[in-house]
């Protein structure tokens, strides 16, 4: 696999992306990124043209770098090379945008969330799930013990910030819901990948749609006291955090491609959690910003995370099905999608 360091290095131009909204049309959103995002938009354009290697294949990342793409990410293992694939992989210049990619093409493959396929479904993209790659949700809300919040409730008249996905307002309004809120009770704030630092300086009272496991264990390590409450503890039910998702005509016309991209990433998995202190170097060199992002806080993420990865890719048809009427019921989604519409398990080993 060979992963273009350039475009990896643009994870310290996060905090400039914020300013995407993530539902932007494509050519407002264009003009609103800085020189890195553009970059890396001339770079997929760059592999898929005839100047570049035909058999290239591209990766969106479904955010930053991070030990939830580890399966993805550890390169130097060199596994995507021992099946014949050359991979780049990216993260996009907004968090809404892997589904997108792959649906218009310019991606192969990308990483995304469960709920995000099946709003993708419902929008008319040509997509499906090949491969579990984090088993279970992460997303969180979370706000700082200081806030004097006590509970969801209290979120009233307060701003809220989310990477800017739109299926995160759609859990997010059910979520209020419980406590007898809507959106329309609270102040949205899409912030990207900017998380963190909107709720350090009080750009937002809370976060939802981060992780626990990474903007969670993020605020610990700086001292800060995040309460942090499990999306599944607030009446979701479970669902398959990342997965990676392929157009479904890739997927019918190049299904080798297909079983031996998960077949790597499922054993880039296992030797990231067979040895957690190199994949902490992996990752710290996959992020590479200078100087390198700090290895205790990478270090933190990766414990927390490795246990929650996929060792196998399988899919849950049967959880999936609960999700889609889960969304129904509350009126996220107007269709209950059939498990078989979202996702395959046709390319996971036993």
């Amino acid at each position: 696999m060979k992963v273009s360091q350039w475009i990896l290095g643009l994870a310290g131009a996060a905090a400039l992306l914020a300013g995407c909204g993530g539902e932007a049309k494509e050519e407002e959103a264009l003009a609103g990124r800085p020189e890195a995002a553009r970059e890396a938009d001339k770079y997929r354009k760059w592999a898929k043209s005839p100047t570049a290697r035909s058999d290239r294949l591209l990766v969106s990342l479904e955010g930053l770098e991070s030990p939830q793409s580890a399966g993805v990410l550890a390169v130097e293992r060199g596994f995507f090379n021992d099946v014949g694939l050359d991979v780049s992989a990216a993260f996009p210049a907004e968090p809404s945008r892997p589904t997108a990619y792959v649906a218009r093409g310019i991606d192969d493959f990308g990483l995304a969330q469960m709920p995000q396929v099946v709003v993708g479904k419902e929008k008319g993209m040509p997509i499906v799930a090949v491969g579990s790659v984090v088993s279970q949700p992460t997303a969180a809300m979370i706000w700082l013990e200081e806030s004097k919040i006590d509970g969801i409730a209290d979120l009233a008249g307060k701003t809220i910030a989310l990477p800017g996905v739109p299926f995160q307002a759609r859990l997010l309004q059910a979520v209020l819901a419980r406590a007898g809120l809507g959106l329309e009770d609270v102040k949205l704030k899409r912030v990207g990948y900017d998380l963190v630092s909107a709720l350090l300086a009080g750009r937002a009272d809370a976060i939802f749609g981060g992780s626990w496991n990474l903007e969670g264990v993020e605020l610990e390590l700086l001292g800060e006291k995040p309460v942090v409450t499990r999306v599944q503890d607030l009446g979701i039910p479970d669902y398959e955090e990342v997965v990676v998702v392929a157009r479904t005509d890739f997927v019918a016309e190049k299904p080798e491609v297909v079983r031996n991209f998960m077949a790597a990433v499922a054993r880039e998995t296992a030797a990231a959690v067979e040895d957690p202190r190199a994949t902490v170097e992996l990752v710290r060199r996959a992020i590479g910003t200078t100087p390198l992002p700090d290895r205790k806080l990478v270090k933190a993420q990766v414990k927390a995370t490795l246990p929650l990865l996929s060792r196998t890719g399988y899919m849950s048809p049967g959880g999936t099905e609960d999700l889609v009427d889960w969304m129904y019921a509350e009126g996220l989604i107007q269709r209950r999608w059939p498990s078989s519409e979202l996702l395959t398990n046709e390319f996971i080993s036993p």
